[in-house]
C-alpha cells in the first residue's frame, strides 16, 4: 500500500498529461476564472523579475477577503508546504492525527522526526470524533500536537465551531494544527480562523488551490500569533510563492461573482449526487459538504470492480485503499457540474442493477 498517493494523477509513464475526467482531484470544476486568466496574461512579462520574497500586495488581499491582520499571514507555495515548515520549524514530539484524513499530515510529521499516534473514527458514528475521547487520548499519551481538517478530507465532516471543544484542545496541547483547505466552499461562517487573534499556540491552513482552481500554480497560506509567523518565515525558501501565483492571487480573492457562483453550483450539485446516490443498491454513502463524497461498497471487490469500469471510460475517482482508517472498499468522487456527475452516478447504477459485475 502506498500512503502517501494522491488524487489527480493524469500522468502517464513518461510524464505526459492524458485525457481523463478527473473524479479524483477536489478541484473547482468551474475552472479559471476570467479574473485570474487576465492577471496572469497581464503579468506573464514580470517573470523576469524576482517575486516579491515578502509577497505584500498577496498578504493585504488576504487580509480583506479573510478579516486577518498582515501580521499573522505567512504565504505558502500550496497549503501542503505549511505542514512541513511547521514541523521542520518546531518539532513537536508526539503528533496525534485522527483518521481518515490526508496523509501529508503524516508524511510532514514523520519527515521531521516527530512521533506520529492515530485516532481511529468510526463508520458506524459517521466518523466523528469523541471529543471527550480524543482529550483523554492527549492527556493519557502526552500528546503535544494535534492536526485536524475542517472540513476533512475524505469524509467532509466539519468540526463543531459552536461549542468548547477547540477551547479545550487549545488548552489541553501546546499545538493546535487545524486545515481549512475546503472551508472556501461551505463559507466563512464555518471557519474558526478568528481564534487565532485570541491564542497563541493555533494554527490555521489554508489552500487556494481547490477552490480558485490552480492546482498547477500552488497557492496557500496560514495564519497564526505573530511570533509563530516569524519563526516560519526564517524557515522557507525566501521566494516560495512565485509571480504569477501572487498576481493571481490578488485577482482570485477580489472575484465575487466567482465566489458566490461557486457556492451556487455547489449546493445545487451536492444536493443533486446526493439524491441520485439514495438510489443506488449496495452503496453507502457518507453526506458532503463540500466538493466531494465519500462512497463505501460492500466489498473491496466490488469498489475495484467499479474503479476499473470507470477507468475503461477514462474516468478517475480515489481509491481510499490507502487511507490510514479506510480500507479498499471506500472511493472518493468528486462532484463536478451536471453532465459529468451523471455520467459517474449513470455507470454506478448500472453496475448497481448488474450486482457490480462488470461482464
Amino acid at each position: 500500500m502506498k500512503i502517501f498517493e494522491h488524487g489527480g494523477n493524469i500522468y502517464n509513464v513518461k510524464g505526459q498529461a492524458e485525457k481523463w475526467l478527473d473524479m479524483s482531484a477536489n478541484i473547482n470544476p468551474l475552472g479559471l476564472s476570467e479574473t485570474v486568466k487576465t492577471a496572469i496574461a497581464d503579468n506573464i512579462g514580470g517573470l523576469v523579475h524576482y517575486p516579491d520574497p515578502q509577497a505584500q500586495e498577496l498578504k493585504s488581499a488576504i487580509a480583506m477577503r479573510y478579516d486577518i491582520a498582515t501580521k499573522n499571514i505567512i504565504t505558502l507555495n500550496g497549503a501542503a508546504e505549511s505542514f512541513y515548515l511547521f514541523f521542520n520549524t518546531f518539532k513537536p514530539s508526539r503528533v496525534l492525527i485522527p483518521v481518515p484524513a490526508f496523509s501529508e499530515y503524516e508524511r510532514a510529521a514523520k519527515a521531521a522526526g516527530c512521533n506520529v499516534h492515530y485516532f481511529i473514527t468510526q463508520a458506524e458514528d459517521n466518523f466523528n470524533i469523541d471529543f471527550n475521547a480524543l482529550i483523554d487520548t492527549i492527556k493519557t499519551s502526552n500528546i503535544n500536537c494535534i492536526v485536524l481538517a475542517n472540513p476533512n478530507n475524505p469524509t467532509g465532516n466539519l468540526l463543531p465551531i459552536n461549542d468548547n471543544f477547540i477551547m479545550k484542545l487549545l488548552d489541553n496541547v501546546e499545538f493546535v494544527m487545524i486545515d481549512e483547505s475546503f472551508v472556501d466552499f461551505v463559507g466563512d461562517d464555518y471557519s474558526i480562523r478568528q481564534l487565532i487573534k485570541s491564542h497563541h499556540n493555533l494554527i490555521i491552513v489554508q489552500s487556494l488551490t481547490k477552490f480558485f482552481a490552480i492546482p498547477g500554480l500552488r497557492l496557500g497560506f496560514a495564519i497564526a500569533a505573530e511570533a509563530v509567523i516569524k519563526r516560519l518565515e526564517l524557515g522557507k525558501d525566501v521566494w516560495n510563492v512565485n509571480y504569477l501565483a501572487q498576481k493571481a492571487g490578488v485577482a482570485m480573492l477580489a472575484d465575487e461573482e466567482y465566489i458566490n457562483e461557486t457556492r451556487r453550483w455547489l449546493a445545487v450539485e451536492r444536493e443533486y449526487v446526493t439524491d441520485q446516490l439514495k438510489n443506488i443498491n449496495g452503496i453507502k454513502y457518507f453526506k458532503p459538504t463540500v466538493n466531494f463524497v465519500l462512497i463505501k461498497f460492500k466489498s473491496v471487490e466490488n469498489a475495484l470492480k467499479v474503479i476499473d469500469k470507470l477507468k475503461s471510460y477514462r474516468i478517475l475517482v480515489r481509491s481510499c485503499s490507502n487511507f490510514r482508517g479506510l480500507d479498499g472498499s471506500y472511493i472518493r468522487m468528486a462532484i463536478r457540474r451536471r453532465e459529468e456527475n451523471r455520467k459517474v452516478l449513470d455507470i454506478l447504477s448500472s453496475m448497481a442493477i448488474e450486482g457490480f459485475d462488470t461482464h
